[in-house]
Order: C-alpha cells, then structure tokens, then sequence
C-alpha cells in the first residue's frame, strides 16, 4: 500500500522549516494505484527532496523527460509542470518556509524559480554520505532522523540570523490575510522598495505574485476538502472578485479548467499527497 507521512521538525528547526515528509509507493506492487504521473501546480514551496530509490522525471513539455538528481533542492514555481515517478518510489522531503531556503543556503531564491539544483553542487559528497545512510536503514523513522541531523548541523554552520522580514513571508501564507504591501513592509520595518527587493531575494517571487500563487493554493485546498463547495463559493471565500477572476489564475497556474480538478493527479490534490 502507498505510505505517506509528515513529521514536525524538531525545535531547532522549526525557524527554517515547515514540515518533514515520507511518500513510498511500489508500481512493481500495486496493482490499483493510478498512474506515477502528475501535475505539479504553480506553488511557493520551497523542499530538500531525497529521491531514495528510482529516479524521478521531469517532464516540462510534451515527450521531454529530464531525470531529476537523487537529492535535489527546489524553488517556488510560477507554472505547473509534470512529475514521472520511478516504478520504486520513495520519497523525503524537508519543506522549507519561504526565507528557510534562503537563510540556510544564502542562495539569491530568483534563480531557483522553477528549477531546482543538484544537492551535491551544495554539499558535495556529504550529502552523498547522507543519502547513503538513508539507504542503509529500512526505518522511515531514522531516516527522518538523518535528515533532521544533518540540517540541524548545516543551520549551526552556516544559517542566517533572522530578520523581521522573515517572519512576515511566514505571516503572509495566511490566504486570509487582507494587508497592502505597504502594511506589510512598515512591519518588516522596511521601505516597499527594500521589502519587495528583499523578498525577491528570499523568496524568489514578487511579493504579489506570491500572494496570488497562496491564495490559489487555498483554493485548491478548499476544494479537495470540500469537494461538494462549487467552484463559484470557492472563489468568493478566498477573495476573488468572481469566478471568471479564479479561471483565470488556472488558466496560469494549472494550464487546464477548473473541470479537470478531479481528472487530472495533480500534487497535493488528488491521490498523491506530494510531489
């Protein structure tokens, strides 16, 4: 049976992560699972993944398939993308806040916009060793305990101080959130010009483009867990001025109508919990 998941991180953490996550599903086994491919939707995740077993493929257009690295960290998207699981899926991944990234790698976050990079032009063989261990245990447990040590480690050797603007991005994942970039930047005590500058530096989007990525995520939320709620009451509960404004935002950041929701795996949204 597919297995997934999550796991708080631990209070060392918890300043630069959001959450912990396993994913195994064998096709080699599973007779009635749907098919290892789905729809990663425009989203403002930011991940550390460990691809364990089978490689994972990208797919970012039509019969082009482009094998991801073993350990892979990835940037917030701004349009969706297909995602080709190995028959032997197993998947770790360590979500990162919007800034986590950021202060833990000092890395500009634009240019992880829709890319993701191999983990070992970061680490080097380290996290070769890591993957390795993860490999040596059949415990998810432990293998979750790896992962937390190792980034408890990197956040001692190198992780940023925090800044007021870091636990704004944070405040603003709240799609119900109704602030002007203004109010927002007066309480990051910055200018608009440094908070927007700064933001794109953390986090890789605008700021706006980031709240309109936030509140779709919300709705597709909203829908998955409220599957009897029209798509018209959805777009009145998260704010969009009518349903034409939310076809819109699918038009993209799914590139398919709101009809296909439930026709098309997408991650998060359907049988499959993650990407």
């Amino acid at each position: 049976m597919p297995f997934y998941k999550t796991y708080q991180p631990s209070p060392d953490l918890q300043d630069i992560i959001r959450r912990l996550e396993v994913y195994s599903v064998n096709w080699n086994e599973e007779a009635d699972c749907p098919p290892p491919y789905i729809t990663c939707l425009a989203n403002t995740d930011q991940a550390l993944y460990f691809y364990v077993n089978d490689p994972v493929r990208i797919v970012p257009a039509a019969n082009i398939e482009i094998e991801a690295p073993h350990v892979v960290v990835t940037g917030p998207k701004e349009k969706p993308f297909g995602l080709l699981f190995g028959k032997d899926h197993l998947m770790l991944k360590a979500s990162f806040h919007p800034t986590g990234t950021y202060r833990l790698l000092g890395m500009d976050m634009n240019n992880l916009i829709n890319k993701g990079i191999d983990a070992t032009q970061i680490w080097g063989n380290e996290i070769t060793n890591i993957l390795q261990k993860i490999r040596s245990t059949s415990s998810v447990d432990e293998m979750i305990e790896i992962i937390s040590a190792f980034l408890e480690r990197k956040k001692i050797e190198n992780c940023r101080p925090a800044e007021p603007i870091d636990n704004i991005v944070i405040q603003m994942l709240d799609p119900l959130q109704d602030r002007s970039l203004d109010e927002w930047a007066g309480m990051a005590c910055l200018s608009l010009r440094q908070f927007e500058r700064s933001f794109i530096t953390r986090v890789g989007l605008t700021p706006k483009l980031f709240i309109r990525i936030n509140r779709f995520e919300y709705a597709m939320k909203l829908k998955n867990d409220f599957p009897e709620k029209n798509w018209k009451e959805i777009s009145i509960e998260c704010g969009y001025t009518d349903s034409s404004h939310l076809l819109k935002e699918f038009k993209e950041f799914a590139e398919f109508p709101p009809s296909r929701f439930y026709l098309q795996p997408t991650s998060g949204y359907s049988d499959f919990p993650t990407g």
